[in-house]
């Protein structure tokens, strides 16, 4: 099944880590960007709605939004509840965001999202400790 993806931020976060996406591996197809509450776009259920809604029914919607809570999640929550073909994944980083678009995307979208917010490679590091750890690793 193919995939069409959606980066919603506030601000300009989607378009900024889109454009570091698009920098790093080139265009990718069937992508749109959310940013919320800058440009006159303050209706998210409108917004998001909208986004959903203009997606083929036989396409996986993923869905990638910045803040766990915050008022974009979840207007996509209440889309990812009411609609099997929609996928939400929040928290995002440029990481996360790379991995997926290199993905397989005749791989499982469930499957795949599940094992890649699980990904220790996607997480935030803190490199003053990983710096620590290699030096220590080393001797």
């Amino acid at each position: 099944m193919n995939r069409h993806y959606i980066i919603a931020s506030h601000a300009h976060f989607a378009k900024g880590l889109y454009e570091s996406v698009k920098l790093l591996v080139g265009e990718h197809a069937d992508v749109d960007i959310l940013n919320a509450f800058v440009d006159g776009n303050d209706d998210i259920e409108k917004e998001a709605l909208a986004l959903v809604d203009a997606c083929s029914a036989n396409v996986d919607v993923v869905v990638l939004t910045d803040l766990m809570g915050g008022s974009i999640n979840n207007e996509f929550t209440k889309l990812m509840l009411s609609r099997k073909n929609v996928y939400l994944v929040t928290n995002i980083n440029l990481p996360l965001v790379l991995t997926l678009f290199l993905s397989n995307e005749t791989e499982d979208t469930a499957n795949l999202l599940r094992q890649l917010v699980a990904d220790n490679d996607v997480h935030p590091k803190f490199v003053n400790d990983v710096s620590i750890v290699e030096e220590d690793e080393t001797f």
